[in-house]
């Protein structure tokens, strides 16, 4: 979900509305591209209307209305007769290249899917458990493999969060970390590249690992990272195995239950004085914002049965329950919790390796 704030107007405005049908028809031109597989044919040297018809099996009308259409939404660029691919599209539409992210935007651009919304919102039914485990795998798993191409700028974004949550390259020696539900590892990696003695576990499902593990080795921290197959709700970690632990977008897709039973078995893979970290969309107090967040629910009523956007006092809430102290919400314009296992008498020597590990 992109983080994009909304300008809201009081005055009627019926171009509001013609832009999100506009919008429609940009999402259909894309997807017909990549079902079409028109970006990799270009690729491949197949530049005029006559060669890719032939070599797709299309007609020529139709697809020179869909290439002009797609260099209006800046995919493509004409030069007489001939098209060629927009960086963006040489980047992340091309089949074959480590970065493509065309099936996961099929995927996320599915309008049998997402056209389904109001029924749902109508029976608080789900999608079907089949199309839910295939097409949520295949975005998540796109979303890492498009990491590859921006990596760099996604780390200066973490090292932000982390400089606001007070976690300095001194300070982060040592830590061992849990990043569950990584994705492509962005938060961890830059953890590690902090300080070379970081060390992080990296928990997802097989297909999204793999890229994690390339971004791994592109930013030189492949060597401090071990990565682990797992499912975030099915957690199984050593007691005070780990200094800090991570969950990136994953809690919104889990019940307030789910999420206590997550909680709790990170609070005993915590040390004393480990922290818990929560970088996931969380919402205002009267769920109105902040930013794009409110659009997040959406994809929770699409993919979750019981996930929502949950609000810092909900989350602070589930965070208490299990024994967690010093929950903190630092109002990131998408979300930004963290929260702290405080030992109430530890021995004197446990006292001086958790001032030692605080961060």
């Amino acid at each position: 979900m992109p983080r994009r704030a909304t300008r809201v107007d009081d005055t009627p405005n019926r171009d509001v509305l013609d832009d999100i049908s506009f919008g429609l028809y940009r999402a259909a031109v894309l997807k017909a591209a990549i079902e079409l597989e028109i970006f990799t044919r270009i690729a491949e040297g197949h530049r005029t209307v006559p060669a890719l018809a032939r070599v797709g099996g299309v007609t020529e009308r139709g697809v020179r209305i869909l290439l002009d259409a797609l260099g209006f939404i800046g995919m493509l660029h004409k030069q007489h007769t001939e098209y060629k691919l927009a960086p963006t599209a040489e980047a992340y539409l091309v089949k074959g290249k480590p970065a493509y992210f065309g099936d996961a935007l099929v995927g996320d651009l599915a309008w049998d899917a997402r056209g389904q919304l109001s029924k749902i919102i109508r029976t608080g039914k789900t999608l079907s458990p089949a199309a839910l485990g295939e097409t949520f795998e295949l975005i998540w798993a796109g979303a890492a493999a498009a990491s590859l191409v921006d990596w760099q700028k996604q780390l200066d974004v973490a090292n932000a969060l982390w400089d606001k949550l007070g976690v300095t390259p001194e300070n982060a020696k040592g830590l061992r970390v849990l990043d569950v539900g990584c994705g492509a590892g962005i938060l961890g990696f830059a953890l590690a590249k902090r300080h070379p003695s970081v060390r992080v576990t990296a928990l997802d499902r097989a297909m999204i690992l793999g890229y994690a593990k390339q971004i791994a080795e592109a930013a030189g921290v492949a060597a401090q990272t071990n990565f682990v197959v797992g499912d975030a709700l099915n957690l199984e970690v050593k007691p005070s195995a780990f200094d800090l632990v991570l969950f990136g977008n994953v809690t919104g897709y889990a019940s307030p239950e789910q999420n206590v039973g997550m909680f709790r078995r990170a609070y005993e893979a915590l040390t004393p004085n480990g922290r818990i970290v929560i970088a996931t969309p969380v919402a205002d107090e009267d769920h109105k914002g902040p930013s794009a967040v409110p659009m997040a629910g959406i994809e929770m009523l699409l993919f979750s049965l019981d996930g929502d956007i949950y609000s810092f006092t909900e989350y602070r809430g589930m965070l208490e329950a299990v024994g967690f102290s010093e929950v903190t919400n630092y109002k990131d314009d998408w979300g930004l919790i963290s929260a702290r296992r405080i030992e109430t008498s530890p021995p004197k020597t446990e006292k001086a390796e958790s001032a030692k590990r605080e961060i």
